[in-house]
């Protein structure tokens, strides 16, 4: 089997891999009114998701400090004791840091793995022209 077969195999198999263990990222906890519980087990910290009762479409995340909360009062006023900290930047940066890094490598995989398999269909093209030609 050709160097370049061999290598498009394992890039495939690794990017298969790579998107598997993506889809474990989140582990959801409970949903509780108008909050949802996860954790992020790349960075092993939890975080909450607002869902506004009157809003049409994607939530609020804020990361939390090992506590739960039953309102939306009670999330506002842990955002506006830890806001002035740092923390929620913090936390937030360093999540979206890790996802950046997964989509890059994702993209660079994909990106070589796609030049692998020009460079075979190349080669495999230029060998059926030869033996048309002989």
């Amino acid at each position: 089997m050709d160097k370049r077969k061999v290598s498009l195999f394992a890039l495939t198999i690794i990017i298969v891999l790579l998107n598997v263990l993506a889809s474990f990222r989140w582990n959801y906890n409970n949903f509780e009114g108008d909050m949802r519980y996860k954790t992020d087990r790349w960075t092993n910290k939890d975080w909450v998701e607002f869902y506004p009762p009157l809003a049409i479409g994607s939530a609020m995340e804020f990361p939390l400090l090992n506590s739960k909360f039953n309102s939306f009062p009670q999330l506002e006023s842990h955002v506006e004791k830890i806001a002035m900290s740092g923390y929620l930047v913090s936390e937030w940066l360093k999540r979206m840091k890790l996802t950046y890094l997964y989509y890059g490598i994702n993209s660079f995989l994909i990106i070589i793995t796609l030049i692998l398999l020009a460079m075979i269909t190349r080669t495999r093209k230029s060998l059926t022209r030869k033996s048309a030609l002989n």
